[in-house]
């Protein structure tokens, strides 16, 4: 009987570890999966991710074409497509429930900005959604999983930025920003993050236009010039 019992023991131990194995060389589909489910559900944008890779020994995340689609509202075309986006860390601030990032390098291949038949640019809708207090919301979230506490090092390339009308389409534009490898240090608040990318579209020539109740710093005149 102990015989038995060992020997099923063993063979339980074996599909044990076969099962752990399997996890972790499936964990990087598993964690794309699970990285496009919450996107969707914290956004209400869908999303599509190529590749993800978690480090297993080192706190470092790569994410190879990733892309965020656009509500039917916005015409439901790509949002932003990132061919490459890298990030390393803080793993001492993450077990405090903190989102400490030593490192973020982004490559924004492109940048859509569509208003809406209502007046509402997508990238103000998804502010609403991930980042209220930016907006002037009054429905800011209480309780978010991670707190975000800053980039010790941003590296930011983008390329072209688009914005896109959907009632008035001869105010559309298209322009290349070339944008490669900007350093920014120091980011410290979603705000700040909020600032670099209108501080991109001011100067790809486009300023975009806040909800009419949001607080007057944050209003900017309309997603065209003329």
């Amino acid at each position: 009987m102990i015989k038995f019992a060992f020997r099923w023991a063993f063979r339980l131990l074996i599909v044990a570890i076969v099962l752990v194995i399997g996890l972790l060389l499936l964990k990087d589909t598993i964690a794309k999966n699970v990285a496009e489910q919450r996107i969707r559900r914290e956004t209400g944008f869908d999303a599509k991710i190529g590749k993800l890779e978690v480090g297993l020994l080192s706190p470092k995340i790569n994410i190879e074409n990733f892309v965020l689609y656009n509500p039917a509202e916005f015409g439901g075309s790509p949002f932003l497509s990132v061919p490459d986006l890298h990030i390393e860390y803080s793993p001492d601030e993450l077990a405090f429930r903190r989102l400490r990032l030593k490192l973020l390098r982004l490559d924004l291949k492109e940048l859509n900005i569509v208003e809406g038949m209502n007046g509402r640019t997508n990238i103000i809708d998804l502010l609403g959604h991930v980042s209220p207090q930016v907006v002037g919301s009054s429905t800011a979230k209480t309780n978010q999983d991670v707190q975000f506490s800053g980039i010790d090092m941003l590296n930011l390339s983008v390329g072209t930025v688009r914005y896109v009308n959907l009632r008035r389409p001869q105010r559309n534009q298209e322009i290349n920003l070339a944008l490669k490898n900007e350093i920014v240090q120091n980011v410290r608040s979603e705000q700040d993050m909020a600032g670099i990318l209108f501080k991109i579209l001011l100067r790809a020539g486009i300023t975009i236009y806040l909800d009419h109740n949001a607080p007057k710093h944050t209003n900017q005149a309309r997603a065209f010039n003329g």
